[in-house]
């Protein structure tokens, strides 16, 4: 059985129009809607803090190399990080801490 690509925005907009009248749904779906954008909020951010960092790390002139001798992460590791195809937040605290970062958190 081969794999098909779900589009979460397509189904969600199915499954309104199946249960538009039911009260209970329109909550569930107001849910989902709700967590789906914090969703995007958070993957933008990620991607600004990954961006920030990377762009720190070259204006320091530190290469992946010798990042990977700071940071004991490995030159793979660090590629696949500042790519977007990987990176844990031990990664991201490893990566902040090798270039010379701190990274703070900050209260919205």
């Amino acid at each position: 059985m081969p794999f098909t690509k779900v589009d979460p925005l397509a189904e969600i907009i199915e499954l309104q129009e199946m249960f538009k009248d039911d009260p209970e749904a329109k909550e569930m779906f107001h849910q989902y809607e709700l967590a789906h954008k914090e969703n995007l909020r958070l993957k933008q951010e990620e991607l600004e803090l990954r961006n920030r960092l990377v762009e720190y790390r070259k204006e320091k002139n530190i290469t992946q190399k010798e990042l990977e001798t700071r940071t004991g992460l490995t030159q793979q590791a660090i590629s696949r990080f500042e790519t977007g195809s990987g990176g844990s937040i031990k990664t991201i605290l490893k990566y902040a801490d090798g270039i010379g970062c701190k990274l703070v958190p900050q209260s919205k």
